[in-house]
């Protein structure tokens, strides 16, 4: 991808910590936002930022690139979108770019054991395919059996947006699509939006 630094994404409501409040009896209990409201305020907030056109930019040509069009796409360790902001924006920011580069929705493939009834609601009604546990042989690509601990045999060209995961994600995903009797092939298929894996090795 390109060396061109990308801006950040921040939040537009700085943190303020709380004052201790003094307890009222009978106090009507505050509204809580639906995941789906809090995803949708940071779709926003997202939309309106230099971050995310430059990254889509930088996806976009380096798909052409490699003349790769409207993979499939598989999220790990996404994190809970309905109990945690950046899994929200990391959400966010995989929904602008599917749909900068018109992929259907039904083959994004999501997966992260933390998953709570919440979220495999929210995702499906995005219209994602979600997954907290391993996915069953009849689970649709790209993910295929055993789904865990990253390795993901791609079934065709793919998109793997791995937010923040740990080096042995990273390996057995990369693993997982070196075998076969034409290694390279395997991982000529799969296109990594993930952290830098130098960083991994200066650590």
């Amino acid at each position: 991808m390109s060396s061109r630094e990308v801006p950040s994404f921040g939040y537009s409501d700085a943190f303020k910590p709380a004052r201790p409040r003094k307890k009222r009896n009978n106090r009507p209990a505050k509204d809580v936002p639906s995941p789906s409201a809090m995803l949708q305020r940071t779709m926003d907030e997202l939309s309106n930022t230099e971050c995310i056109r430059e990254c889509k930019r930088i996806v976009r040509e380096s798909l052409d690139a490699i003349h790769l069009q409207r993979p499939d796409v598989l999220c790990l360790g996404l994190g809970s979108p309905s109990a945690s902001r950046d899994a929200r924006a990391q959400l966010a920011f995989l929904l602008a770019i599917c749909d900068d580069l018109q992929i259907d929705r039904a083959h994004v493939s999501v997966y992260d054991p933390v998953f709570a009834a919440e979220d495999i609601a929210l995702l499906a009604a995005l219209g994602h395919v979600a997954a907290a546990a391993p996915a069953s042989a009849s689970c649709p690509p790209p993910l295929t059996p055993p789904v865990q601990h990253g390795r993901f045999r791609a079934a065709g060209p793919t998109v793997a947006f791995m937010p923040h995961c740990d080096l042995r994600l990273y390996e057995n995903l990369l693993r997982e699509n070196w075998s076969g009797a034409d290694p390279r092939a395997g991982l000529s298929q799969l296109v990594l939006i993930a952290n830098r894996l130098s960083d991994y090795a200066e650590r």
